[in-house]
């Protein structure tokens, strides 16, 4: 078996960290695992060995290069992506003794939507307000200022995605990021000042969105699953749970 380092993805790849690894026996593709660490020290892991080639040790092979590789990169633990409602995947779980670390929902948008009011105070945010970003959005989420700044950077720096914010001037008073996914466009890393919060700035910037972004694309957000106001508010912009996504941990 000769497993590869996969050294590019489209979007999302952590500098100095391998997009992943493949496994090939035979000339043929029996195995995938990819990695993504925008935190530096947690890395994201999803894999995949088709049904007729499991039970042969190609997961191991692959989990064993990835973690080799992780530790060179200071990541200090793994977490492993799961559908909830795969068998598979938490028998895996259960095999490897892995913990749950947490789960959340995936809720989509579908259909096209009725035009919006645009927000005049909505407006995008580029590499020259990383500061802003990273201050707010590590404030919001209890990030430390290096993991703030390293996922606004991945955003800001790329092509593929967006940052809007609402602005009252020049300063920023909530902002969420818009990048690809399968389903259509993802909108992630939603954040409200915290001295702001509960003012309808989180719902306002919601609105705004929808009133800019394609009409004719499904939206997808991921909530945590203990996260009810987040849901709720959700759900009242039209965005249904479509399925449960757990995170289990291997410490390295």
């Amino acid at each position: 078996m000769d497993i590869r380092a996969v050294t590019t993805l489209a979007s999302g790849r952590s500098a100095g960290l391998p997009g992943g690894f493949q496994a090939w026996e035979g000339g043929r593709l029996v195995g995938s695992l990819t990695l993504f660490a925008p935190l530096g020290h947690t890395a994201e892991v999803s894999a995949f060995v088709p049904t007729e080639h499991r039970r042969k040790g190609i997961f191991s092979a692959l989990l064993a290069e990835a973690e080799t590789a992780c530790r060179g990169y200071g990541a200090k633990r793994l977490l492993f992506v799961c559908g909830g409602e795969s068998a598979d995947g938490q028998a895996v779980a259960a095999r490897w003794g892995l913990a749950l670390d947490h789960s959340e929902y995936v809720l989509v948008c579908k259909g096209p939507r009725p035009e919006g009011r645009k927000d005049p105070a909505l407006g995008p945010a580029g590499p020259r307000d990383l500061e802003q970003v990273a201050a707010l959005t590590g404030a919001a989420f209890s990030d430390s200022p290096a993991e703030a700044l390293s996922m606004a950077e991945h955003t800001l720096s790329d092509p593929t995605r967006q940052c809007w914010g609402l602005w009252e001037g020049k300063n920023l008073l909530a902002v969420a990021s818009v990048g690809p996914a399968a389903e259509g466009l993802s909108i992630y890393s939603v954040a409200v000042e915290p001295a702001r919060q509960g003012q309808g700035l989180g719902r306002r910037l919601m609105a705004g969105l929808l009133a800019i972004l394609p009409r004719d694309r499904a939206l997808v957000v991921e909530v945590d699953s203990r996260n009810r106001p987040a849901r709720a508010l959700y759900a009242a912009f039209g965005f249904r749970e479509t399925r449960r996504q757990d995170y289990f941990a291997r410490g390295l």
